[in-house]
């Protein structure tokens, strides 16, 4: 799969080019393919297949390869090489499907496209990733896959290292998706997604939690830790899609001092049952229209006057999460946590008996100057004279929000390129995501 658009490529000074009987020998190819790497929150992941550079009439792609062996692959890039050289680049790049090209040879070694509904498509996605199967169980490791369809994008754990089996898996998940549509799917295969809590507003501050949505079970079925009744925080949940209800729930009742005692899909369900369960707090999820309408908030204050809310947002991943930060007129600060420690910010809470909005304000405003002043003068003014100026220039268009492929259009360099600038930043700054990094940058 091209990993870009085809670029300008400006041959360097003194450059002279393979002659062409260099380039049509396979032994040519078997030299310049390679295993690529990207980073991805801040750790080094190895792309599993070979890849190949291809230049043609100053124009320069990353191409991945379905070959499992060098030498298949490096006939593979010659296949590749030759198809472009006899019938140009939309040969290998059709208009509108760049994004879906994934060379390999077949009849006559001619390069073809893997569809979606192929195996090899899904094994050559594939991603290492650490999960929590539960808010509070121990990470395991587990291989991962990216489904798309119909704009919209989710990342599936596949729950196994065996890459046949979790090939299988993500091809099983597309199909689902196709035929079903994501409604369905998302009820039938737990996703991962980042929960961010909207804390304060000026300046913002969100903490965030990467979780898996539950697909089984009651809404409500775990146990809050606190055995004192009289201390515990009930919260009430606000959110449309049952899965993420499931997996906001485990983590409200896994937390101390707190414990979900409703959950409901709708404004409408909330109107109608909240007086019931007679929550001390609230979570709403922010993205739904009803539940964020003035009239429907007007209506709870009424049934319940001093009842907190507090709003959350669901995200594909973290990247998207950054990039959709708003940030504020003082400035913002996110702080990753753990499934298990959802409402970090609110701890002590459940010993105050007057939980109201002004006090769990209280709370966070003591939680985030915490965070901040536990930062050593070191850590604090991060040593920016031993970043290189083009780190400069990507660190900057990173505090924007700016994706990896975004940078790298901006600034004319490659994608790779822009990796692995971002491994010497992580390095120097020691932090481990782009967050971090771009937190580290813009503290004053």
């Amino acid at each position: 799969m091209s990993k870009q658009r085809p670029r300008p490529c400006h041959p360097r000074p003194g450059f002279k080019a393979a002659p062409p009987a260099a380039v049509a020998a396979t032994g040519y190819w078997r030299k310049r393919i390679f295993k690529n790497s990207y980073t991805h929150r801040g750790q080094r992941v190895a792309v599993k297949g070979w890849s190949v550079k291809i230049q043609h009439r100053r124009i320069r792609r990353t191409f991945s390869l379905a070959a499992a062996s060098r030498a298949a692959a490096a006939i593979e890039a010659k296949a590749i090489y030759q198809t472009i050289l006899n019938q140009g680049w939309d040969a290998v790049a059709p208009p509108g499907h760049r994004h879906l090209i994934a060379a390999r040879s077949g009849a006559g070694d001619e390069p073809a496209s893997f569809p979606k509904t192929d195996m090899q498509y899904w094994r050559r996605r594939l991603l290492r990733r650490r999960h929590r199967l539960l808010p509070d169980a121990a990470p395991l490791a587990g291989l991962s896959a990216r489904i798309g369809h119909a704009g919209i994008n989710h990342y599936f754990p596949l729950g196994t290292l065996d890459e046949g089996a979790a090939s299988a898996k993500a091809r099983e998940i597309y199909l689902a998706v196709v035929r079903e549509g994501w409604g369905a799917v998302n009820q039938r295969f737990p996703r991962e997604l980042t929960i961010a809590m909207h804390w304060a507003e000026n300046p913002l501050a969100w903490t965030y939690a990467t979780v898996h949505t539950a697909v089984e079970g009651p809404l409500v079925n775990v146990l809050s830790r606190t055995t004192d009744h009289a201390q515990q925080v009930n919260v009430a949940i606000m959110e449309p899609d049952p899965s993420v209800r499931r997996a906001l729930a485990r983590c409200v009742n896994r937390q101390a001092g707190f414990r979900c005692s409703a959950t409901y899909g709708s404004a409408k369900d909330a109107l109608g049952e909240i007086p019931e369960s007679a929550p001390n707090l609230a979570l709403a999820n922010s993205s739904s229209p009803d539940l964020v309408a003035v009239e429907f908030l007007n209506k709870l204050r009424r049934i319940i006057p001093d009842l907190p809310i507090i709003f959350f947002t669901t995200y594909e991943d973290s990247d998207q999460l950054f990039k959709a930060t708003p940030g504020g007129a003082s400035g913002y600060l996110l702080k990753r946590t753990s499934p298990e420690r959802l409402f970090e910010p609110l701890l002590g809470a459940p010993e105050d008996r007057d939980l109201s909005a002004d006090r769990i304000a209280l709370h966070v405003r003591r939680y985030f100057q915490t965070l901040v002043e536990s930062l050593s003068a070191r850590e604090s003014a991060p040593d920016r004279t031993k970043l290189t100026p083009r780190e400069h220039d990507i660190l900057s268009l990173l505090s924007k929000g700016y994706l990896d492929k975004e940078i790298a259009g901006a600034l004319g360099i490659s994608l790779w390129t822009v990796h692995g600038h971002l491994k010497k930043i992580y390095n120097k700054l020691g932090v481990h995501t782009r967050t971090e990094a771009a937190i580290r940058y813009l503290h004053k």
